[in-house]
């Protein structure tokens, strides 16, 4: 199995490709796409880049989870959410504007292509693992051996479905209040979805409660899983500790790790979830 690899980012002043509103679909998230070659031929499915919002160099950067990287055209791509000031700024930016940015940083998912995968994320956390299975559909892996599972609250923040349907990938999903597909939580599509192979491995991505569930779901069938944490970071290269999550040892003694630069991809089996 391929070993979580970190590559020191770097400051890159990119170019803006395009933003694109996914209103009325999806009110309130946005796709961009930036121009960097050092980040689209460096970046690997986990991993972040640090932006700092345009108009707004009093505020701290924002750590966007990347999407996609075409080392043929070099453009790199994120999508996010408006939730505050900084992403607010984020919005008003068009082509040809430039974004200051480092990446890519941290850890990425510890991708094994000789065994089955199955991919799970909800929210914003979807985007990452539109990378992560562009991976292993790059690398020639059999489709049918990569399950993916989409939840969300409701079919507005439902993202990247049609990204995945590119890449030849129809996701089972999950929502909250039932508008799309199974009513519920991803961890019941999951599990309607059963039998796996025994030797599949888990990757995902959202938010804290989900990650909680799809790790519990996992352990309780001895399953391998990986998950990329979303906490929100300072500096993004490990030094303010403000992005420390527990973690639990073999001996069960506990212990602090930062989200930026030794994940965001962790066992989940260390991560104590029970402590967040």
């Amino acid at each position: 199995m391929a070993k979580p690899v970190k590559i020191s980012g770097r400051q890159e002043l990119a170019g803006v490709v395009d933003s694109i509103d996914l209103a009325p679909e999806h009110p309130g998230h946005f796709k961009i796409t930036i121009k960097s070659s050092w980040i689209a031929r460096n970046a690997l499915p986990g991993q972040f880049i640090h932006v700092l919002p345009p108009s707004g160099a009093e505020l701290l950067r924002r750590p966007f989870s990347i999407m996609s990287a075409d080392t043929d055209t070099d453009e790199v791509t994120f999508l996010y959410r408006v939730i505050g000031e900084g992403t607010q700024l984020l919005a008003s930016v068009r082509s040809r504007d430039v974004l200051d940015c480092i990446g890519p940083l941290g850890n990425g998912f510890p991708v094994d292509y000789e065994r089955p995968a199955i991919i799970a994320g909800g929210g914003v956390g979807i985007p990452p693992l539109v990378f992560l299975a562009s991976k292993f559909i790059d690398a020639g892996y059999p489709g049918e051996n990569i399950r993916v599972f989409l939840g969300a609250r409701d079919q507005q923040t439902l993202v990247c479905t049609d990204d995945l349907n590119k890449l030849g990938i129809e996701p089972v999903i999950a929502t909250e209040d039932g508008s799309v597909g199974v009513e519920g939580f991803v961890t019941d599509a999951m599990t309607q979805s059963e039998p796996y192979a025994t030797d599949s491995i888990v990757y995902a991505c959202g938010p804290i409660p989900m990650l909680a569930a799809i790790s519990k779901w996992s352990a309780d069938r001895k399953l391998t899983c990986y998950v990329s944490l979303e906490n929100k970071l300072g500096c993004g290269i490990g030094a303010c500790l403000g992005c420390s999550i527990p973690v639990r040892e073999p001996d069960s003694s506990i212990h602090y790790e930062r989200v930026c630069c030794d994940g965001p991809a962790f066992d989940a089996s260390r991560v104590a979830f029970d402590l967040m």
